[in-house]
């Protein structure tokens, strides 16, 4: 077939642009990841030994990225554009290098097709946008591999090998992940290797291992501190279907978009066009399987065995030799039919991208910038006597943007303190302003907020938050936010079944109200359960418990429990002792739990066959008088992990 390169790198340019587009959308409104943002904040010291000592060593990844970092933001500042502005880069970057790669292996056509995905998929468009060490290390790894490959296949000259060493030894120190991935490029080179040049491939092995030795003494400091992937000992162990989910994933959980992949393989294999594979396409086919499945092979190990690391953004060193594989038994077709089939990825990938992933509406709504700007809006142009912002975020996250929009907002984080509920419910009470915005709370405060700012006025969910806003009193051009009854007793009156023991409740005869006696002698209290079904058909909920209480004796130890059972299995099991609410003696103390339901059964449970229980649990024989027991439910947030699970609306 006529050499049509020169035609498959317009098709090139054309992907190229699309990634730009996809990548630069919007670019002056990208804000900061959580992750982002822990980066910049362990930039914050002098020195290079300050930065090694509290910014890498801390963070669980090795040093390289941070220190460009810390050199970058140095020379040209900190605003969102500017930082993320080498990954983006990097990004656009990957893509040609992975055409270039699938090019020099196989074929044009499967250069072009795996430079399409790249450029397309939520994998390799969300971690451009994210400045950390992940697209950073796909574009220093497939550079890597790309002269790795002209080495072994170009005619073994030495400026490939020297290229190779330099970008494999950059590879080390950019992420954990990445230097696997080199050191498995680097051993199955042996597989090429001609006797005549061994000795030369072992000593640049040599030569990358010894550029490594500066790193050893922080990769040992991380090791001992848990774990070598930065992720702090949150990270569950992966499910025996991790590989099935991350495919799920990477798909945009869209079957079109895995019709659309067979379909174009399907084509490629069938068409018309030239044949002729490498004399070594079965050794090459091997090593493609191998890259792919080691880096996953090895991280599912260590994540099961010692400590949980593995997570998407991590196989994205690997990935791309999938595609590689995948399309390698691809015919070198026209480049006219290859502008078609590049035509119909893009079309499918942007599509689910934006519509099914609902992606830019997701990774540009980050939960610090949203409740920043949100409570600066509220105090220039509703609320001028002020607004109080209520977060679980770290005092920088929150200064950062404070300065970005040039706002003085006073703020509370609960980040990293040891608070009660009774302490809590102080520090509200001390706020002087008439709103509060809350963002990234745990449940449980929700209720102890709306004790003190009793209006419910907004509500917003995103991803990883819920931001509420609360108000003293109601405004006149607000319509206050209600929640649904689900069961309640004020054991004069019931609202469902509930099981009390009738014995124990008693009359005031001034008011005729009535109150449940919770004796000394009683272990248990009323209590009630129901199916989960009968309240709900979405896991994305919230219930609200409340009771008020009285204490009667000296000792305040009590306890309401909430379970969720599933057969003979316990989902969930938590308490609220009384005594985090500080009851006095004589006066009536609201007590509040809140099941989240999405936490509780897990992003992929199902509420079938699910029942609900929550009943008072008195296991040191105090006293008290009840008066209330409320279960209300409220909307929850189909969106807080939505960019790496499927979205429940």
């Amino acid at each position: 077939m006529k050499n049509n390169s020169k035609y498959f790198y317009l098709i090139l340019v054309l992907i190229l642009l699309v990634g730009a587009v996809l990548r630069f959308w919007k670019f002056w409104e990208i804000p900061f990841t959580f992750d982002e943002l822990s980066a910049l904040g362990r930039l914050q010291f002098d020195g290079f030994y300050n930065i090694i000592q509290f910014g890498v060593k801390p963070d669980g990844h090795p040093a390289g990225v941070h220190l460009f970092l810390y050199y970058w933001i140095g020379l040209f500042g900190d605003r969102e554009i500017v930082v993320k502005l080498p990954f983006l880069l990097a990004g656009l970057a990957s893509i040609y290098l992975a055409y270039r790669i699938g090019s020099l292996w196989f074929n044009n056509t499967v250069g072009i097709l795996t430079a399409v995905y790249i450029a397309s998929l939520q994998l390799t468009v969300m971690f451009s946008q994210i400045a950390r060490p992940y697209i950073s290390g796909l574009v220093l790894t497939l550079a890597m591999v790309l002269y790795w490959s002209k080495y072994f296949f170009k005619g073994n000259k030495k400026k490939h090998l020297i290229l190779f060493v330099i970008f494999a030894s950059l590879s080390t120190y950019n992420h954990h992940f990445s230097l696997l991935f080199a050191a498995i490029v680097g051993l199955s080179g042996l597989w090429f290797v001609t006797s005549k040049n061994r000795l030369l491939y072992l000593f640049s092995g040599i030569v990358i291992l010894v550029l490594y030795i500066p790193h050893l003494s922080i990769f040992f400091s991380q090791l001992q501190q848990g774990g070598i992937g930065g992720v702090g000992g949150w990270l569950n162990k992966p499910g025996p279907y991790y590989l099935f989910e991350f495919f799920d994933w990477l798909f945009h959980y869209s079957v079109i978009v895995w019709i659309v992949l067979i379909g174009v393989w399907g084509y490629g294999i069938y068409a018309e066009g030239d044949l002729t594979q490498p004399p070594d396409a079965a050794k090459k086919r091997k090593v493609l399987l191998l890259w792919f499945f080691m880096p996953l092979i090895i991280g599912y190990a260590y994540s099961v065995m010692v400590n949980p690391v593995l997570q998407y953004s991590m196989l994205i060193f690997s990935t791309p030799y999938l595609f590689v594989l995948f399309f390698s038994p691809v015919k070198n077709i026209a480049p006219k039919k290859a502008v078609i089939l590049v035509a119909i990825v893009l079309f499918v990938n942007i599509l689910t991208l934006v519509w099914v992933r609902q992606y830019y509406r997701l990774f540009y709504d980050q939960p610090v910038e949203r409740a920043v700007k949100d409570a600066s809006k509220l105090e220039t142009f509703q609320f001028k006597d002020g607004v109080f912002l209520i977060d679980d975020y770290i005092p920088f996250y929150n200064d950062y943007y404070l300065k970005k929009y040039k706002k003085e907002i006073p703020y509370f984080t609960t980040r990293n303190k040891e608070q009660n509920m009774s302490g809590f419910k102080g520090m509200l009470q001390s706020i002087d302003e008439d709103v509060v915005v809350t963002s990234g709370l745990k449940p449980d405060y929700f209720q102890v907020v709306k004790e003190v700012f009793p209006y419910l006025i907004g509500y917003k969910t995103g991803l990883t938050f819920e931001q509420y806003t609360f108000s003293k009193t109601l405004p006149e051009d607000k319509n206050e936010i209600t929640y649904k009854a689900v069961a309640a007793t004020n054991f004069k009156y019931r609202m469902r079944n509930w099981r009390i023991k009738e014995k124990h409740i008693e009359i005031d005869t001034v008011d005729g109200s009535s109150v449940f006696h919770l004796k000394p002698e009683l272990k248990y209290g009323p209590n009630i359960a129901f199916p989960l079904e009968e309240i709900t058909d979405n896991r994305n909920l919230f219930i609200d418990i409340i009771l008020q209480v009285q204490l009667q004796g000296e000792n305040d130890e009590a306890a309401v429990v909430v379970t969720l059972t599933k057969g003979e299995e316990t989902l969930w099991w938590r308490s609220a002792n009384f005594s985090d609410f500080k009851p006095k003696k004589g006066e009536w103390t609201n007590v509040y739990l809140t099941l989240d339901l999405l936490t509780a059964i897990g992003q992929k449970g199902d509420i079938e066959g699910c029942e609900f229980k929550t009943f008072i649990w008195n296991p040191e024989n105090n006293d008290y008088l009840i008066r209330l027991y409320k279960i209300t439910s409220r909307p929850g947030n189909p969106y807080r992990y939505g960019l790496f699970y499927d979205i429940e609306d």
